[in-house]
């Protein structure tokens, strides 16, 4: 079936209420808020022509500013912002209304939108973050003296999208992260994760996050893009759930494309990656036309990136707890938590060009900039003979762990300049490894640290090469070169010794 046919599909299918759904008609205006008092003065005009949406269907705001549409209980009303347009808001989602299944509303809900004007950008740069789930205060405050601490000292950052997973099942911290995001010099969409669920309200999972932070699926427009944030979170009854795009949120998609430009980059944001969600087909179908798609993820707490047909590229962002907040503490008392695919705690920066190209650029959380990769050598760390995984290794093997390079990555290893015979192995991160056997010997944990999970699982961002025999005694230089057509470019180098393993 061609994708215009499903595309008409979408857009003719009409809503059938069904047996015990309430519906309510939402209207007001949309209007130029000047001073930014979130009141409609007298000088503030209505503006025309500004997609309005219940999460599935679209309606223009009139001449006046006005409109008028029809929502379903449980779900929220809110305006898909032009590029020359914002909300005077740290939380941009939060403007939108939300038709809450626990109060009593009337059948008819009036509900404007203050609008203020912004300068559309050229190009710019935007953070993706991936599970910051806290569980409690002391959590709250790893990521505080972190994640928080790093986004608040940018200025090269417009805005950020947190991919879900705020929390860890602890609905009272909502409003704290509310207040934290909110302090931050630059806003904030959010998006809902499994662990952001009120597992207790089938089928209103999404209500505590609603009220606290906005609508749960929803879409912008930020100089020349267009995002797309879908909830993923399928409930299978209770703390149960699947990656799965409802239908309702896969119409909104293809009603939300018809007013972008064919040329535009489109970025659609989910918690579950896309790979891993049910329904994943019919998302790429709808998409399939558009030049040049990327779809923004989290929930692994692994950073990867997957490329579902020539023009749609996903990065699975990783996640600012990294494994779970767990593992040994560094010097701040702040655990390490390295991932399982061998990457730290992490996020990740775009930059999106005024050719509708963009460069993506993984950063370390309290890591320089230029911290891209692992370079492991056998035979340099007397360490590494009591670990039986990387004595295995030999004494003679480069293993390169680069975060945020995929299987379309080319990787070059060269020592003292010359290239060495580089190819990709699915093996578990050194650093991974160690852990696991420190752990094995009840090295780890020490006191007040939590054992890390880790598991001897393959990483699917890590580099070999072989050291040649006859190589002379002394210092030498490994320089490793990774880039591809998405946008990653990156370097690194390591100092060695070859010379007698240190007792």
């Amino acid at each position: 079936m061609s994708y215009r046919i499903i595309l008409s599909v979408f857009l003719i299918l009409i809503r059938i209420p069904l047996y015990g759904q309430t519906y309510h008609t939402v209207s007001g205006i949309v209007y130029h808020d000047i001073n930014g008092n979130g009141r409609q003065d007298p000088n503030e005009k209505g503006i025309k022509n500004v997609p309005i949406s219940n999460g599935e269907e679209i309606v223009l705001s009139t001449r006046e500013g006005k409109y008028t549409i029809s929502v379903q209980e449980g779900a929220s009303v809110f305006v898909i912002l032009p590029a020359k347009y914002g909300f005077n808001s740290k939380i941009m989602n939060a403007p939108s209304l939300y038709i809450d299944s626990d109060r009593e509303l009337p059948a008819t809900v009036v509900h404007h939108f203050a609008l203020q004007r912004r300068s559309i950008p050229k190009e710019f740069s935007m953070a993706a973050i991936g599970d910051i789930q806290v569980g409690n205060h002391q959590e709250i405050s790893y990521a505080n003296q972190t994640i928080m601490s790093e986004l608040s000292g940018r200025s090269d950052i417009d805005f950020s999208i947190f991919l879900g997973d705020q929390i860890n099942d602890n609905l009272s911290l909502q409003p704290e992260i509310r207040s934290i995001l909110s302090s931050l010099p630059h806003p904030s969409w959010l998006l809902l994760g499994n662990h952001d669920r009120n597992s207790n309200n089938d089928p209103f999972q999404d209500d505590e996050f609603s009220r606290n932070f906005g609508a749960s699926h929803y879409a912008f427009n930020y100089g020349k893009v267009h995002f797309i944030v879908l909830n993923n979170i399928f409930s299978d009854g209770g703390r149960k759930y699947y990656g799965k795009i409802p239908d309702k949120q896969l119409r909104f998609v293809a009603n939300s494309l018809q007013y972008v430009p064919k040329n535009r980059l489109v970025v659609i944001c989910m918690h579950i990656p896309l790979a891993a969600t049910s329904n994943h087909a019919q998302l790429v179908e709808i998409v399939r036309d558009r030049p040049s798609v990327l779809i923004l993820s989290g929930h692994t707490h692994t950073v990867q990136r997957n490329f579902l047909s020539p023009n749609i590229h996903e990065l699975t962002a990783g996640a600012a707890c990294g494994n779970w907040w767990v593992g040994e503490r560094d010097s701040r008392g702040i655990p390490h938590a390295l991932m399982q695919c061998g990457s730290p705690r992490n996020y990740y920066t775009i930059d999106f060009k005024s050719d509708h190209s963009y460069k993506i650029n993984f950063k370390g959380i309290g890591l320089d900039k230029n911290h891209q990769m692992d370079i492991w050598v056998g035979g340099q760390d007397s360490i590494d003979q009591h670990v039986d995984a990387l004595a295995a290794l030999g004494e003679r093997l480069i293993v390169a762990t680069i975060y945020g390079a995929s299987d379309s990555t080319q990787v070059t290893i060269s020592l003292d300049g010359r290239e060495l015979h580089t190819q990709k192995n699915h093996m578990t991160a050194p650093a991974v490894e160690r852990i696991i056997a420190m752990q094995k010997e009840s090295v780890y944990p020490t006191k007040f640290s939590r054992r890390a999970a880790l598991r001897g699982r393959p990483s699917p961002h890590i580099w070999t090469a072989k050291i040649p025999e006859g190589e002379p005694p002394g210092v030498h230089l490994i320089h490793i070169k990774a880039f591809d057509k998405y946008g990653f470019k990156e370097e690194g180098s390591r100092l060695i010794s070859l010379s007698q393993i240190p007792e």
